[in-house]
């Protein structure tokens, strides 16, 4: 999970978004994206190191995020491994408050 690059690109219409996804294979975030005080779009794309520096030549604004693999890495790290419904012998507790 180390490649993947998290990559943030201000742009300012949909024109702008389809050119970066059709010069870049890369994954979009989920929902929709947030405007920043200009007025522009501020998009988070996901993919491989290679995949996301052809963002660069394309001219706007951007940040890249080349340890964001890492961070995947470790918050993958933390989820346990056990089974904690025992192959379905135990049912399984919700937390809310039964009425």
């Amino acid at each position: 999970m180390g490649q993947v690059t998290k990559v943030t690109v201000w742009i300012a219409d949909m024109k702008a978004l389809n050119e970066i996804l059709a010069a870049a294979h890369l994954h979009t975030e989920c929902g929709s994206p947030k405007r920043d005080a200009d007025g522009n779009f501020a998009v988070t794309l996901y993919g491989p190191s290679a995949e996301a520096r052809k963002i660069a030549t394309l001219g706007h604004k951007h940040e890249f995020d080349d340890d964001f693999g890492d961070v995947l890495q470790r918050a993958h790290e933390e989820v346990s491994r056990t089974d904690r419904y025992r192959g379905g012998k135990v049912k399984p507790q919700g937390l809310g408050v039964k009425r």
